[in-house]
């Protein structure tokens, strides 16, 4: 089954601007997997990225086999935290329960993408596969790599926006409030370059080594770029010459992702779609439970969509049709 994507956008006319907007959400949730728009209709492309995660839970409540390995991890950290909260002292009354589960559960979600990640990579070959993209593989690291990768990425995140959360702290008045949102977009920023590498699988013919040779040669992230630009423009030699070093320590450690940054720079429109609605997804009391379930899904659609248009994803293979076939 194919969903026809418009090839016409309305979302430029001021008249129904929403209307519209909730009328192309709707068509491209809908659970029919469909390519994005064309690159020139950058208001339909947020559309399409915002719908993604509406798509990944219909298509997860619609197949019970895929619904029942997606909860598996979600499931035993939710039982671990409603063990924690049914023994805290601090858990009064329902109220004081739930307060007790959502901080544990806060604490520890990046834990499943560290214990369950071979679960996860497997799982995002299933749902290519079952999306129809052709057969692939999973892209699977031992545990080991796994805790290493999350401890770059958190260090990234912690020390990636310092140099601007300073700059505007030191401000009068709005720096503080600035500061706040810039890390709030890094976090978000850094939840979907998370949600890319998840889905991230092996065509046939590739290898691990293989395809983290051709992410590693993907140009250093943007961020990366712009410390070294800044550097270039500041005359005070050593304040420069430590910007440059920061900006190659942050090169480092960013280096297993540079193939989901590059992506997301190629696709700006839908990396910001998916962004808005990811955070929306983390916000909501409930549905956030099922935050990495509902994202793999939506990621693996996007993602396979994503990398088909782009022939540098998988230079090595022949080139790969939107329908997962090769030519």
């Amino acid at each position: 089954m194919s969903l026809t994507v418009p090839t016409s956008t309305g979302l430029s006319r001021p008249r129904s601007l929403l209307r519209r907007a909730w009328g192309r959400l709707r068509l491209y949730g809908r659970g029919v997997p469909a390519p994005p728009p064309a690159r020139e209709q950058a208001a339909d492309r947020v559309v399409y990225g915002m719908a993604q995660p509406i798509l990944g839970a219909r298509v997860l409540l619609t197949d019970p086999d895929l619904l029942r390995e997606a909860l598996v991890p979600a499931a035993w950290l939710a039982i671990f935290c409603a063990l924690v909260a049914s023994l805290s002292h601090d858990a009064v009354g329902w109220w004081g329960w739930w307060r007790s589960f959502y901080k544990t559960f806060a604490v520890l979600a990046p834990l499943p993408s560290i214990i369950f990640a071979r679960h996860y990579a497997r799982l995002a070959a299933v749902v290519r596969w079952r999306l129809g993209f052709g057969p692939c593989g999973p892209r699977e690291y031992p545990l080991f790599t796994s805790l290493r990768r999350a401890i770059q990425q958190a260090i990234l995140v912690a020390v990636g926006v310092l140099p601007f959360a300073l700059i505007w702290k030191a401000l009068p008045g709005v720096g503080i409030g600035i500061s706040q949102v810039i890390v709030v977009l890094w976090g978000v920023h850094w939840v979907v370059v998370d949600a890319f590498d998840d889905a991230r699988v092996l065509l046939p013919g590739e290898t691990v080594r293989s395809a983290e040779a051709t992410d590693r040669q993907a140009p250093p992230p943007w961020f990366v770029r712009l410390f070294f630009r800044v550097a270039d423009r500041i005359r005070v030699q050593p304040v420069a010459g430590l910007l440059r070093r920061f900006g190659r320590f942050c090169d480092r450690l960013a280096l297993p992702w540079r193939g989901e940054f590059a992506l997301m720079e190629a696709n700006p429109s839908v990396a910001l779609g998916f962004a808005l609605s990811t955070a929306a997804l983390l916000a909501t009391p409930g549905l956030n439970l099922l935050f990495r379930p509902i994202i793999l899904v939506a990621s693996s659609h996007l993602l396979g969509h994503l990398e088909a248009g782009d022939p540098a994803q998988h230079p090595q293979l022949p080139a790969v049709s939107a329908a997962g076939t090769r030519t």
